[in-house]
Parts: C-alpha cells; structure tokens; sequence
C-alpha cells in the first residue's frame, strides 16, 4: 500500500474513534450506549460481514496455519506478562488484567476494518480465521482460565457454552457450509447493509469507550503492556510465521492482527469475573492511540521485509 493510502486510512480511523470520543465527551451519547451499540455489532453487523467474507473467498487448509499462529503469539505474550507480574508483585486481579490485556488484542473491531483497508476481502477472510480461531478461542478457555483464577468473584465459567454462542463463530460456520449455495438476491442484498454499518459502527463503539482514568497510578505497567503488545508480539508473529513458512499474504495478515491494541474483550472478561477493571480500561484507551503510530510502522517495516 502507497504510503499516502496508509496515512489516509489511519486518519479515517482516528477521525471515527474520536467520532465517537467527542460523542461522549459532548453527551451526544453515553457511555453506557457503547453496550447498545456492541450488540448490534457482535449480534447483526459483524455476523453478516463475516458470512460474506467467508462465502465469498477460496478456503484453503492452510488458513488454519494462520490462528496456530497466533496462539503461540498470545501464549509468547501471556507468559511474558506473567514472569513480569511475578517481578512487580502484583495483586492477583492486576495480574489477571494484566495477562487478558498482553495476549488478547482487538483483531476484531480493529483488526477486520483494517485488514480490509489494506488487503481486502483476502486480507480479510485471513483475519477472520486468526481472530475466530485464534483470538477468540483463546480468549474463551486459557482466556476465561485467567479470569477462573484471578478473579475476585472465583465464579466457574462454562467455556464451552461461551464459545458454541459467540455469534460470530456461527457466522463463520454457516458461511462454510453454505458456501457454494445459490441464496436469495434480497437476503444476501440484506447482509451487505448490514456488513457496511460493521466498521464505522466498531470505531465509534472503540471511541465511545476509550477512558483515561488512573493513568498516573499504571504509568510503569502501561509501558510494558505496550511495549509487549504493540511491538513484541507483531515481531514474535514475524518470526512464527517464517518459521512455518507462511505466504506473503498470510505473513502480512499475521503481523497486521498481531499488532493490534488490547481487545475490548479482555474489558469485557474483566468487569464479568472481577479483575483490575481500573486498569483494564486506561490500558485499552493508551494503547489504542499508541497502535494508530505503531501499527502503520509495521506495516511499511513488512513492506520492506
């Protein structure tokens, strides 16, 4: 991508997530209509936009190297996080934020617009089986493991029920076992209204929720979850990538999604199972700025690769 291209789209993104900043600062909309809006997204936009990607794009067996990726990624990250938690000491529900925040990273509501901007519907349909298989698998068993045992509320999650209900997961398996099926004009003429609203809406969801509270208190571990976020774990998916001997567009795909902020997920664990949800939040907002400088260097970085 020309780098005029890729600053403009950055700039497009950073104008929706501020959209939606400035919506809430101004009390045009509240925080709490963030909810409204993520149900809309995770229950009719965001299904719809990955029915079509995947019935749309050639399959193949080796997309499943690409989330085999990102879980030695998130599990690199995960357990970097940890050896630093141990070193801080720090309390149990700051360590369970702490670990959700370093491996789970927004290769959703961040990663789909963005991977369409730069690549289309194959970046796409790649990004979706990272996020799908790889982030949100990861996300709901050694995700809700962390929660399990750092959680303040010691609360026993049913793993399976939350992944076999996340609607984009059923998105995806309708879209493969309809794949090759003749559906009707006004139905898939329907799912792509809805798939256009998915990506101004998850900005405007990213702006409306993005705080900035206790940023003094955090400073230190800010810096670290950074630093392993955004800048370890695109260049750890660098390397695993070329180990198993990725393809060029896949390898991309891999370092774009790697590179993502924190998810928005991880808040959402949190606040469920009583982590650090003063420090889930700030940790979100800084690095999700920090990502609309770093994300654009990895990618011209891969460019020249």
């Amino acid at each position: 991508m020309e780098t005029m291209s890729l600053f403009s789209l950055i700039f497009s993104v950073v104008l929706l997530i501020a959209l939606g900043y400035v919506s809430r600062v101004t009390k045009l909309l509240k925080r709490d209509d963030s909810a409204v809006l993520n149900n809309i997204i995770v229950y009719l936009a965001l299904p719809a936009l990955i029915f079509l990607a995947i019935r749309n794009s050639e399959i193949s067996l080796n997309f499943l190297l690409i989330p085999l990726v990102g879980w030695v990624v998130m599990l690199g990250c995960a357990a970097i996080a940890f050896l630093l938690s141990r070193i801080f000491n720090l309390k149990r529900p700051t360590i369970g934020a702490f670990l959700l925040a370093a491996a789970i990273g927004n290769t959703g509501y961040i990663g789909y617009p963005l991977s369409l901007a730069f690549g289309g519907q194959s970046f796409l349909v790649r990004a979706i089986f990272f996020d799908i298989f790889g982030t949100v698998l990861f996300a709901f068993t050694v995700g809700l493991y962390f929660a399990e045992v750092y959680g303040a509320n010691g609360q026993k999650i049913h793993k399976i029920k939350e992944i076999l209900t996340f609607p984009p997961l059923i998105a995806l398996f309708f879209g493969l076992v309809l794949h090759d099926l003749d559906l009707p004009l006004f139905f898939l003429k329907s799912l792509e209204y809805l798939s256009a609203a998915a990506v101004p809406l998850i900005m405007i969801s990213v702006g409306l929720s993005l705080q900035f509270k206790k940023l003094g208190e955090y400073k230190l571990l800010l810096f670290l979850l950074c630093g392993i976020k955004l800048i370890l774990s695109p260049a750890l998916a660098y390397c695993v990538g070329k180990m198993v001997s990725l393809p060029p567009i896949s390898l991309n795909v891999v370092v774009l999604e790697a590179s993502m902020p924190i998810a928005l997920l991880a808040f959402i664990i949190g606040l469920k199972y009583e982590l650090d949800v003063d420090f889930l939040p700030v940790a979100i907002a800084i690095a999700t700025l920090m990502s609309m400088v770093t994300v654009p260097i990895w990618q011209c970085v891969i460019a020249l690769l």
